[in-house]
């Protein structure tokens, strides 16, 4: 009976700890704080600064959505929006602690919102 319950309780611990490996963790969570309709671009806040990234492929962001995952992450990153329960591929293309500078800046070059104020 003591060895049944021993391997039980190690096969009970296998399984916990392959489940932790196969479902994936989310580091961090941040809400969008610019997104444009009109190109596949948005400005989360990122702690202290601001990251701009690129959506490869999803549904569109808006503001107000919170997105979770490897936020700054290198390459194609799956996040999830948290806030419509969505997953979305994207790339952080650039961070800075000035949201104006990353509005201004060349990613968002086709954005037609980046043209009104903010």
């Amino acid at each position: 009976m003591a060895i049944e319950l021993k391997t039980t309780l190690i096969t009970k611990l296998a399984g916990v700890f392959l489940l932790g490996l196969i479902v994936p963790s989310y580091g961090a969570e941040a809400p969008v704080v610019w997104a444009d309709p009109t190109c596949n671009v948005f400005i989360a806040q990122l702690g202290d600064e601001f990251g701009v990234y690129e959506t490869r492929a999803g549904a569109p962001l808006a503001e107000g959505d919170t997105i979770a995952g490897d936020l700054t992450g290198e390459g194609l990153v799956d996040i999830q929006n948290a806030t419509k329960a969505q997953s979305n591929r994207v790339i952080l293309v650039a961070t800075s602690e000035n949201k104006r500078a990353l509005i201004q800046s060349a990613v968002t070059i086709r954005c037609q919102r980046r043209y009104q104020s903010n």
